[in-house]
């Protein structure tokens, strides 16, 4: 719609020159809060009005009636979504767990495969230490010499993959470590000790890879 804003000082200027007007072309009327229609026309009761218009008209005439409170939400349809939230947060936390436990025995199953592994190694290996200690206990390998550097550096090599050398004289028989080719009876102890190491054991990581073979001396 147009409004005219002359002033008193208009009806003196000359006919030919334009007074200043402006249009006003809010769809709300400030002062009832009603929608305009489109244009400068008559609103039309049939021409579709714009659902903004129609909200904003809406909220005018809530607010001009001291603001009523918002329509409440259905709490049926909040208590549902809710209950459904928990329940999806439990499903993720069980996933979760699920997927963690799942990690831990995939882990755990290739660490004992690379330990079974290694430890299939190493044991194809002990006869080459035991003709290494065998040439020591004849002086085949002397101190000083390249051969027993050469053994030296390949015990320390295997030792750092768990290898362990163990059995020998004047310790306390063991069945789960040693085993008894020999035994001589004997009244003057009281708990079977080695007194012979025929073969030393070999073990990774406290995992039993040979028993030492070994004779034993105490009671019958």
């Amino acid at each position: 719609m147009t409004e005219d804003r002359s002033t008193p000082d208009d009806a003196e200027r000359p006919e030919d020159e334009p007074r200043f007007s402006f249009t006003d072309k809010r769809k709300v009327n400030p002062e009832d809060g009603t929608v305009r229609p489109s244009g400068d026309t008559p609103a039309d009761p049939a021409q579709p009005v714009d659902p903004i218009d129609a909200e904003a008209a809406s909220l005018y005439e809530q607010a001009a009636e001291g603001g009523q409170d918002p329509v409440p939400a259905d709490a049926g349809r909040v208590a549902e979504l809710e209950g459904k939230v928990t329940e999806l947060s439990e499903e993720l936390k069980r996933e979760q767990a699920e997927y963690v436990n799942s990690r831990r025995r995939i882990e755990a199953q290739a660490e004992s495969g690379k330990e079974a592994a290694v430890g299939r190694v190493l044991t194809s290996l002990i006869s080459v230490l035991d003709d290494v200690e065998a040439g020591r206990q004849h002086g085949d390998i002397a101190e000083g010499t390249p051969f027993q550097a050469i053994a030296q550096k390949l015990e320390d090599t295997l030792a750092t993959h768990g290898l362990k050398r163990f059995g020998a004289v004047g310790e306390e028989f063991d069945p789960n470590l040693h085993e008894a080719l020999m035994h001589e009876e004997a009244e003057d102890v009281e708990t079977a000790t080695i007194s012979l190491v025929i073969q030393p054991g070999y073990s990774m990581n406290d995992r039993v890879l040979r028993p030492a073979r070994v004779g034993t001396r105490g009671p019958a």
